[in-house]
């Protein structure tokens, strides 16, 4: 049977903030105490009826630490990933832990940009709107502004800094070495497990060099399709909810 490599966002995509929670949801994160993230009743029937030759493969950009806070519920084995990359493709997680080679390819991709993400942040930090930043994993670094229009703001005054990438998702913008990329990642996955067909699901520009590289890419909106190359996407209907829509995808797939 053949095999199905699922490389998938995380936040709104398979999870939900608190924010958008409704009855019969599932925290799935808590911080301090505090319910942070949520999956619904019917993504987790869906995970569970995976099987075996569908690798699900978490790819975030989150830190390590956050993706760690992550409680799958209940979930057969088999569904539970046993990998998962993040910082934006920085790290990779089996079964919980950095993998070297990985992590040391990264040191090399990110160097030469160091002394320049230690400089803007400095610069973020001396500008008291983009006071809060922050170094992820020692990978890349983002700034969370007020405001969307602040955040685009951002994006302009820095695009291009240093010959980072920067990239906003909402009230984030982010500042990445250009090697350092979901799309990259998921490359270095499929040397892996060449044979398998890669089923690639996300909600932002982030994700845009991940959907590239798919043989089906499954987005959120037109929106985002109408950034995205490739031909082979399916785009969630308006009325419906993107991590049923994209597991429901993944399952048609199946003989």
């Amino acid at each position: 049977m053949k095999e199905i490599l699922l490389a998938c966002d995380l936040d709104n995509t398979l999870i939900y903030s608190y924010k958008h929670r409704v009855p019969g949801d599932s925290c799935v994160e808590w911080l301090d105490g505090q319910e942070q993230s949520f999956m619904t009743e019917r993504t987790q029937a869906l995970l569970r009826q995976l099987p075996a030759n569908v690798r699900l493969v978490p790819v975030t950009t989150r830190s390590k630490e956050q993706y760690q806070r992550i409680c799958w519920p209940n979930l057969a084995e088999v569904a539970s990933p046993q990998w998962a990359v993040c910082s934006n493709g920085g790290l990779l997680l089996a079964e919980g832990a950095p993998e070297p080679a990985w992590q040391m390819e990264a040191a090399r991709l990110v160097a030469p940009y160091e002394q320049v993400l230690a400089e803007l942040a400095w610069q973020l930090r001396e500008l008291s709107e983009y006071k809060r930043c922050k170094m992820v994993d020692d990978i890349y670094l983002y700034t969370v502004c007020q405001d969307v229009a602040e955040a685009e703001q951002c994006l302009a005054d820095f695009y291009g800094f240093g010959g980072l990438q920067v990239v906003r998702g909402g009230r984030k913008v982010y500042f990445l070495p250009p090697e350092i990329n979901k799309g990259a990642a998921v490359r270095r996955l499929r040397q892996r497990w060449p044979e398998a067909v890669l089923v690639a699901a996300g909600d932002s520009e982030l994700d845009l060099s991940m959907l590239e590289e798919a043989d089906l890419a499954l987005l959120l909106n037109e929106a985002l399709a109408e950034q995205l190359v490739n031909p082979w996407r399916l785009v969630c209907p308006p009325e419906a909810h993107f991590a049923e829509f994209l597991l429901e995808s993944v399952l048609k797939l199946l003989p």
